[in-house]
């Protein structure tokens, strides 16, 4: 009960506070491989008026975004960057908004060879870039290699791992992608060093974009200011923590978006977002933590809240190559065990998330319920802290726990850290701008901090190889498991789905029992339109296609 009031006194100040601040502001095998056991509900639009004509043309949406990392396509690894680029660029295929399948876009047929090695792209026809060039085969080839390139290679790069001669062009000994070959300009073989279920479920990522030579000859390293994409929209202006411009492609291969451009509105604060949200300034944004039964019952905005369970993870990595978290798994289980995760959920998320229970969230088809068995036990935490060698916490160093600021996660941070006192663990929180804090991670310059892993194809493999293969830079707990290793690299070339789902589930348990992250909640979206925006679609992935938008005003 102690945590509980601690965190509702959070919450209560946290509102006091932002109640001023409202007042005194008034002036992120076949045609389809995918078989996601999804319900029905996975994508959801706000609910609408009925609008008394069909689609306008015009206008331009604005949307509320923090700093992104890169637009470039294959350095595009957050939420902030890929939100845009998704509508400057289409993949060979996309994710359907309700079902989640994998289908076709810039693909129109495809060939498996019967060994599941060889895979044969046949590209649409007439596709052409921003600039008016058009796309073919060979700009498939250069992208996918300018990734895996050791002298260019992107952060996303292992997404290509398993593509033959992938290793070669990491280690440098090879200038060309052996198996990414463009038979004429619309035709793209890809084979692979190994079978690979889900190879089709990943081409929808970002880093599977097509990117024109000439424009990295051109700009280089400034390229990401000057982005130029197939999409229904192309880019205009990036300014800094500002904002972004895009307008729509009068030259696109489908029919064309009915917005006339896109406002990417650069904020630091998702409160502040909130407040022009309401001064009819933004179009779409974010319900601070703290608002959302507020929102909800407020007569003008609240039909228009898109409240949904996401297949996001939000978790406290615990770096296990450094002290105190390293060569100690009773430390790493009793921080676990402290963390009040129902109390954030219900009191700080105002029920929006919900406890997560291991690492594949709710919707993935494999989820399994309560894969990791934790839950919130301080006599349980207090009998392994004293195990771990540190009996009420004694002789613990602080541990510094870093979140990323702009978007309410203090408040949890805040809530952990009245838990950890309650059995002598001193926890100091430290925020950092979003860039920053992935940045020391990355470099291990912080080992304790907040992440949120959201899926970008809707597989277990997403949410088990990246974070946890020993290869991949996107496993910031520094896990090292060659038997993991060995097990992801099985699962993905395990043919037969049932059979690849217990294996992947296998390998979830296996990793929960290392206890490598603190588990904090599965995402709920706590996302908002404005009334007058029709045909607006958040999938069950926080993905959205704002070439079907138009605004009703």
């Amino acid at each position: 009960m102690a945590a509980m009031k601690k965190v509702q006194i959070i919450v209560a100040l946290y509102m006091v506070i932002a109640m001023a601040v409202v007042f005194a502001g008034c002036a992120p095998q076949a045609p389809v491989v995918q078989e996601p056991e999804i319900e029905t509900e996975d994508a959801v639009a706000a609910e609408e008026p009925v609008a008394e004509e069909g689609p306008k043309q015009g206008g331009t949406m604005q949307i509320y975004i923090h700093e992104p990392v890169s637009l470039d396509p294959p350095n595009c690894y957050e939420s902030e960057g890929i939100q845009v680029i998704r509508q400057v660029w289409d993949g060979l295929f996309e994710y359907d908004p309700e079902t989640l399948e994998t289908k076709p876009a810039l693909v129109e047929d495809y060939d498996i060879s019967d060994d599941g090695l060889v895979y044969t792209f046949y590209l649409r026809k007439g596709v052409n870039f921003h600039n008016g060039r058009e796309l073919v085969a060979d700009d498939f080839v250069y992208a996918w290699t300018r990734a895996a390139d050791k002298e260019t290679a992107s952060y996303l790069a292992y997404h290509l791992a398993p593509i033959v001669g992938y290793e070669a062009l990491q280690q440098g000994t090879a200038d060309t992608f052996e198996g990414v070959v463009a038979i004429d300009d619309y035709t793209l073989q890809v084979t692979l060093q190994y079978p690979f279920a889900d190879f089709i479920n990943t081409l929808g990522h970002v880093v599977f974009y097509p990117v024109a030579r000439e424009d990295i000859e051109e700009h280089g390293e400034q390229y990401a200011q000057n982005i130029n994409g197939v999409g229904p929209f192309q880019f205009v202006e990036w300014v800094h923590n500002q904002y972004i411009v895009l307008e729509r492609n009068e030259d696109y291969w489908r029919e064309n978006a009915y917005l006339d451009g896109v406002k990417y509105v650069i904020m630091a604060d998702e409160n502040t977002a909130f407040l022009e949200f309401q001064a009819g300034n933004l179009d779409f944004a974010q319900v601070p933590v703290g608002q959302v039964n507020a929102t909800l019952a407020d007569p003008e905005f609240g039909d228009h809240v898109i409240i949904k369970p996401t297949m996001m993870l939000y978790f406290y990595v615990m770096n296990i190559n450094q002290p105190p978290f390293r060569d100690n798994v009773k430390l790493r289980q009793a921080i676990a065990h402290m963390i009040d995760k129902q109390n954030i959920c219900e009191v700080v998320g105002e029920g929006v998330p919900s406890p997560a229970t291991g690492f594949v969230p709710p919707g993935v088809p494999g989820f399994q319920e309560n894969a990791s068995g934790v839950t919130y036990d301080p006599q349980r935490a207090a009998q392994l802290l004293e195990e771990a060698g540190y009996p009420q916490g004694e002789g613990l160093p602080t541990l510094k726990l870093g979140y990323n600021i702009g978007a309410s996660h203090e408040i949890i941070a805040e809530a952990v850290q009245a838990d950890a006192a309650e059995l002598g663990v001193n926890i100091e929180v430290e925020g950092y701008e979003w860039g920053t804090m992935l940045e020391k991670g990355q470099r291990g310059e912080i080992n304790f901090y907040r992440l949120g892993w959201q899926a970008a194809y809707p597989t277990m493999d997403y949410f088990l190889y990246p974070l946890f293969h020993s290869e991949s830079p996107d496993n910031f707990a520094g896990y090292n498991n060659p038997e993991v290793d060995q097990l992801l690299e099985e699962a993905r070339s395990t043919l037969d789905r049932e059979a690849r789902i217990a294996k992947y589930r296998e390998i979830e348990k296996m990793v929960l029992n290392d206890h490598v992250f603190a588990l904090i909640y599965f995402y709920g979206s706590r996302r908002i339109v404005q009334p007058y925006v029709r045909g607006f679609v958040l999938d069950s992935m926080e993905h959205y296609d704002l070439r079907n938008v138009w605004l009703d005003k």
